[in-house]
């Protein structure tokens, strides 16, 4: 029914949930993947039916789960914290789970749910073909594409915005920036080469050999720690490693035998 009003994602800060559950008869939650900061405020519509993604259905609204997903056991009690005292995280069951076969009907409003794993395993967007307009959420079309978990994949990110490039998009609506309504294409297109040129980065760093936590240190990526440095150190290690990963299957790095560092290849030395 198109009277129905559904929130898409509870990171917008608890202040704001409980103005919004004043203000509205929310009929029920749907989360685009189980980020804290997409998910942190379930709790204050947990008399509502939440829906979440099938491959994050068994850790979602878990902490602790989440923790061992997301972070080193050794980070997992602070990351716990963190997202406690930041986010306003408390933990709560989603009722049920959505998929790739799953359409929302909201009366004259469709949207399709989009598998774009990569950022996290259980990442969708929403389409809503009629008027073109694409949720994008963490594919944000930032300057700052992230895949720093384990579970994420460069491959897959790439695919995944190939994936929504395709769709060819009148609007983009991203969970952090404005809404985009011009050039959506060429703004995909940009989003995707920040991850060449990130290679790029790492390659230029690598003139001289250098460990992976050298490379932490030297922050291609997050370019500085201003805040919780050992949960950004670990993201930023999880991404390089995956950058080198890609770089030595093409040939362009190599370990240094014997030694856990790498270094820039030569044509002579493929």
């Amino acid at each position: 029914m198109d009277e129905e009003i559904v929130l898409i994602d509870t990171g917008c800060g608890i202040e704001n949930l409980n103005q919004l559950r004043t203000e509205y008869d929310v009929s029920y939650v749907i989360n685009s993947h189980t980020h804290p900061d997409h998910s942190a405020g379930n709790w204050v519509f947990k008399d509502r039916p939440i829906r979440v993604p099938e491959e994050g259905f068994d850790t979602s609204g878990n902490v602790v789960a989440l923790s061992q997903r997301f972070v080193s056991e050794k980070l997992a009690r602070f990351w716990q914290a963190f997202v406690k005292k930041h986010m306003g995280f408390k933990d709560c069951k989603p009722t049920s789970s959505y998929g790739r076969r799953t359409i929302f009907n909201f009366g004259k409003i469709t949207l399709e749910p989009i598998y774009t794993p990569g950022h996290t395993k259980d990442h969708y967007c929403f389409y809503e073909k009629r008027e073109g307009i694409l949720f994008s959420f963490d594919y944000d079309l930032t300057s700052f594409p992230w895949y720093g978990h384990r579970e994420s994949s460069i491959p897959e990110f790439r695919e995944s915005v190939k994936k929504l490039k395709a769709l060819s998009p009148r609007v983009a609506v991203s969970s952090h920036r404005e809404i985009i309504t011009e050039n959506v294409g060429a703004e995909f297109d940009r989003f995707y080469k920040i991850i060449d040129e990130r290679d790029e980065k790492i390659l230029s760093l690598l003139e001289s050999e250098k460990t992976i936590n050298q490379l932490v240190e030297c922050a291609p990526i997050y370019g500085n720690f201003p805040y919780a440095g050992s949960l950004l150190r670990y993201w930023e290690g999880q991404m390089i490693k995956k950058h080198l990963e890609q770089l030595e299957i093409d040939g362009r790095v190599k370990k240094v035998a014997g030694v856990p560092y790498y270094k820039r290849t030569r044509h002579s030395e493929i």
